[in-house]
């Protein structure tokens, strides 16, 4: 089974500034609003997809809109979600593996994709046909690794 990418975004009015974000991060914790809209036409919300079960293992790079620093961190989902976050009432939690801190501090300025720190989106998925897009504009100028350290050919 090929390992999958996320995009997760906190980032926006929800989280006051960077050092809130790095207070979750401290505890090993990543959150999205059980209510986040679904993309476009698609059917699933972003929240739902987030606290879906079978996201354990997956990848995600964080980000925090596409202020700089826009990427932050390379991590891996390591359990289930818990649908109860200290945070407040709607918010989801789920604990990580922090693989990479970002090599950058500036913003992204490649295209923007549904799955790019440019867009307005929460949680989104890397489209298996646009890893190796996802592979030049984030994995490697963020954090320095290539599909091939995944065990992924594109």
């Amino acid at each position: 089974m090929k390992p999958v990418f996320w995009k997760l975004s906190m980032g926006g009015t929800d989280f006051k500034h960077i050092f809130e974000v790095l207070e979750w991060l401290r505890q090993g914790l990543v959150l999205v609003h059980k209510d986040t809209k679904s993309q476009g036409i698609k059917r699933d919300s972003q929240g739902k997809l987030f606290v879906a079960s079978d996201r354990i293992g997956d990848y995600f790079y964080l980000c925090n809109g596409n202020k700089g620093p826009s990427v932050i961190l390379l991590g891996q989902f390591t359990g289930p979600a818990n649908p109860l976050s200290s945070k407040g009432d709607g918010w989801a939690e789920r604990e990580f593996r922090w693989i990479k801190t970002s090599i950058l501090a500036n913003k992204y300025e490649g295209e923007d994709k549904w799955w790019s720190p440019k867009h307005n989106s929460t949680f989104t998925v890397v489209p298996e046909k646009e890893l190796g897009m996802f592979e030049s504009s984030i994995l490697y100028p963020y954090f320095g690794v290539k599909l091939a350290d995944f065990r992924i050919e594109v």
